[in-house]
């Protein structure tokens, strides 16, 4: 569908107000020159698993697919443990041996109470060793319904154990994101306990590490605003990385902000560690980390990246 004319001026004009806007911040007198910045990875995770086994399922299976917190991403051949589990379940569900048990004993109930209430019509029918046993038969049968109930018990907590142990053999993702290492893992490929399986990488925010003057100590804050910008070419970087007008600026504006060049987008953060310590290797200078919001206009694709090369400054009240 086609925009209107006043649609399309309309969005020109945030456009063009958003870009004046970043202008003025970047070269705003307040704003901290970062005399060097660059782009790390904030979130990562390898994913390995807690139990030696063969894999037989890897979601997704190839570079760069994107994964869903929570998502099942590696599974483990874990047919044993999951009959294992059955013959536990079943175990704990039974009453056979319990009914089995009682039934025993209430036979030796019946028989000692005979052979008592007989030893009450005719005095020493029954000797006082052959009553002495049925008395032992009757807490034999109290002792068995005892165990089968125990039994039982420890069915139903062997169930559980091998429904924890079940769960070793699959791991699910800790975070959203890409797959950018398989560490050479296909299905059907043996791991061992901790072997990295696969790597998670989440981009929606970056980790920006600066190095400003030790001058600037008394002004940087956790908490400040920082801008970071991707550099833009030869010819167009000024001294002090002010933020200048291009050719492609001065063209025909876009329709759609994510269909800009990346080196005319501004992306912001904030200031969140100040090392306790300063850097002395050549002028005294404090490093910075901030953690930087993201872009990306096509799905899979980021426009800060580790290593990119950037600008930046903070702006300081």
């Amino acid at each position: 569908m086609k925009l209107s004319e006043t649609a399309v001026c309309a969005t020109l004009l945030v456009l063009t107000t958003g870009v004046a806007q970043a202008a003025d911040d970047w070269n705003s007198p307040h704003a901290i020159k970062v005399d060097e910045a660059r782009i790390e990875i904030k979130d990562q995770v390898e994913v390995s698993v807690e139990v030696p086994g063969t894999i037989t399922k890897l979601n997704p299976d190839l570079l760069g697919g994107a994964v869903q917190k929570g998502q099942l991403v590696v599974q483990l051949d874990d047919e044993l443990v999951r009959a294992q589990l059955a013959e536990a379940n079943e175990k704990a569900r039974t009453e056979i041996l319990i009914k089995f048990a009682e039934i025993k004993l209430e036979e030796a109930k019946v028989d000692l109470k005979d052979r008592e209430d007989r030893n009450k019509i005719a005095p020493g029918l029954f000797s006082d060793a052959e009553i002495r046993k049925l008395v032992l038969a009757v807490e034999q049968g109290n002792a068995e319904v005892k165990k089968s109930q125990h039994d039982k018990l420890l069915a139903e907590l062997a169930a559980k154990t091998k429904e924890k142990e079940l769960k070793q053999f699959t791991r699910h993702a800790e975070l959203s994101g890409i797959v950018t290492d398989l560490h050479k893992k296909a299905v059907g490929a043996a791991v061992r306990q901790g072997d990295p399986i696969m790597t998670i990488v989440n981009l929606d925010y970056v980790l920006a590490v600066l190095q400003v003057s030790s001058k600037f100590e008394d002004r940087v804050n956790v908490g400040d605003r920082v801008l970071i910008r991707r550099h833009r070419g030869t010819g167009t970087k000024s001294s002090g990385g002010a933020f200048l007008k291009t050719s492609a600026e001065n063209s025909a504006p876009r329709q759609d902000e994510s269909q800009q060049p990346v080196s005319n987008v501004v992306f912001t953060g904030e200031v969140t560690l100040i090392s306790p310590s300063l850097k002395t290797d050549r002028e005294a200078s404090l490093e910075i980390r901030a953690i930087i919001r993201n872009q990306s206009p096509r799905p899979g694709v980021y426009s800060l990246k580790e290593g990119a090369p950037v600008d930046a400054v903070i702006l300081s009240p």
